[in-house]
């Protein structure tokens, strides 16, 4: 898998020990577990239309945060069900 430049400086600061490790709640830890679970079977290719001003908008914001435009929307998509389900 090909890592990005953050991915990268994020693995080599990792193997420094720049992070402190944390000791989390069984509930916290199974939210992380179920956001990566998410995150990792992204399996479904759709085709939408958009904005062309909110799509540029989306591609500056996800440049800033090291993210491919892509990744970016289908995070925002995932983030607004999760808090909607939690919702309903």
């Amino acid at each position: 898998m090909k890592l990005t430049k953050f991915e990268k400086e994020l693995n080599e600061a990792i193997k420094k020990g720049d992070f402190e490790i944390l000791k989390l709640s069984k509930k916290s830890r199974d939210n992380y577990r179920e956001a990566a679970k998410a995150a990792l079977s992204k399996n479904k290719s759709i085709t939408i239309r958009i904005n062309e001003k909110d799509l540029n908008t989306l591609k500056n914001i996800a440049v800033k945060s090291g993210k491919r435009y892509q990744t970016y929307i289908g995070d925002l998509l995932h983030e607004h069900v999760v808090k909607r389900s939690k919702v309903a």
